[in-house]
């Protein structure tokens, strides 16, 4: 048993040093192509846009915060016609590249109804 042991250690962290190289040499080679795969595009797809939706709620939150504190008096009509417009803004901002974000999917959706019809005519 005393001479299987290191042996073992060594099987053992071969096929961790092997595992680890298989990893390195598969994230380099993403990291260095311009492809993405399917999966990993449409993840980044979907977390880019989740954080997109996420601050234009809290836009809008800020935006009738705002209202609401003007409406209670405790904000100027200047200080309120400044917030009001950089959050407006900001929130155009959001809106257009969410839908920028939607122009691939709009295309793919377009392609396939345009296939769908042609395949029941």
């Amino acid at each position: 048993m005393r001479e299987l042991l290191p042996w073992l250690f060594v099987a053992v962290a071969s096929g961790a040093m092997v595992a680890g190289l298989v990893s390195l040499w598969l994230s380099l080679s993403l990291a260095f192509s311009n492809e993405v795969l399917g999966d990993a595009r449409a993840q980044l797809t979907t977390d880019a846009r989740r954080a997109l939706l996420t601050e234009k709620e809290g836009l809008l939150q800020e935006i009738r915060d705002v209202s609401f504190e003007h409406d209670a008096g405790k904000l100027s009509d200047p200080d309120f016609e400044e917030l009001n417009a950089k959050l407006r803004a900001h929130a155009r901002h959001v809106l257009h590249a969410l839908d920028q974000g939607t122009e691939a999917f709009r295309d793919e959706a377009e392609a396939l109804i345009a296939e769908r019809l042609t395949d029941e005519s």
